[in-house]
């Protein structure tokens, strides 16, 4: 198992706030491995949030040692507006908001739009886009992610 994963089974239990534990990553950075545990929750994400989930962990991860030793950054991160949406949670909150809709294949000559968020369900996804509302097979999304207006 990775070591991501074995990570993110271990600590989810963890999770019984309105703090949702969405992915973790052992990625490496310029200063070496990271262990990046990525966390979100509907009012947004505090740094006192991140210092409660880095202590609610961080000894639960210690017995674990996933790294078996090796060196690595615990980082507590809150999941970025830039990153997609994978939840259903997530899909509801961003319900009837702009997002940025990126395709597999062209629709109507293009394969990335803004559009407002209609809702999904198991099969599609359900936009309006320019006043006209418009139906897509989840297959043929790529992602989607919030629209940041600035």
């Amino acid at each position: 198992m990775k070591i991501a994963d074995l990570v993110y089974d271990t600590i989810k239990p963890l999770f019984k706030n309105d703090i949702k534990l969405l992915e973790v990553e052992y990625v490496k950075k310029s200063d070496g491995m990271h262990l990046v545990v990525y966390i979100d929750k509907d009012t947004g994400v505090s740094i006192d949030d991140c210092v409660y989930v880095n202590d609610l962990i961080s000894d639960t991860i210690d017995e674990l040692n996933p790294t078996k030793d090796e060196k690595y950054v615990l980082d507590v991160s809150s999941y970025g507006l830039d990153r997609p949406l994978k939840y259903d949670w997530q899909f509801k909150k961003y319900q009837n908001q702009k997002v940025n809709v990126k395709l597999y294949k062209k629709l109507d000559g293009k394969k990335e739009f803004v559009a407002t968020l209609l809702g999904k369900d198991d099969k599609q996804y359900y936009f309006n886009l320019n006043d006209e509302n418009i139906t897509i097979n989840i297959v043929d999304v790529a992602n989607i992610t919030p629209y940041i207006e600035f």
